[in-house]
């Protein structure tokens, strides 16, 4: 009896010991492939790029050089990104919207500006919504996964970019923003 449970113990120890590592082997190449599809790198200039607001305002990336930029792209079928905005409401757009040395532009991947004139009034988010419909934009950041910011400094290099929403990675996003604005 006691050689059954130790040799099904052993079994069980071994294929739990296999699933962890292809969760983890599953996890690494997961991360792989976001980094293999970001296109930008921190340290470079952000990509240059123009986009029209809901107000029909037309705004060149260059535009805002001389302000910490936060930028962010969504869309409403990610389930993770409709998590996020409202701590981006609420955390960065509340604390620094006064701010004239910051920026927040919320970019809704692959949505028409009508789409995001009814998010935004169903929401009642009080940031700027971008539309990037055909992910104009988008494609000169990223070839996939959402959510994803970037945080640009004064003269328009990107300090900071990550893909997805977690705690910790929002408190980085977050710290990213306050240093830079602190300079």
């Amino acid at each position: 009896m006691k050689k059954i449970t130790l040799v099904i113990l052993s079994i069980l120890m071994i294929s739990l010991s296999s699933c962890n590592y292809k969760e983890k082997k599953a996890q690494r190449e997961a991360e792989q492939d976001v980094i293999n599809t970001t296109l930008t790198k921190v340290g470079q200039d952000s990509p240059e790029f123009s986009y029209i607001t809901l107000e029909n305002d037309t705004i060149n990336i260059n535009d805002l050089k001389g302000k910490v930029v936060f930028i962010n792209f969504f869309a409403t079928s990610c389930p993770i990104c409709i998590k996020e905005l409202p701590f981006v409401e609420k955390d960065i757009w509340a604390t620094h919207k006064d701010n004239e040395n910051f920026e927040l532009i919320v970019f809704g991947r692959e949505h028409a500006a009508s789409e995001m004139i009814a998010f935004k009034e169903k929401t009642g988010y009080t940031f700027n919504i971008v539309p990037d419909l055909g992910r104009k934009i988008y494609s000169l950041f990223a070839e996939r996964y959402i959510p994803r910011n970037y945080v640009l400094d004064r003269e328009g290099k990107i300090i900071y970019q990550a893909t997805g929403f977690d705690d910790e990675e929002f408190a980085k996003l977050k710290e990213a923003i306050e240093t830079e604005l602190k300079k």
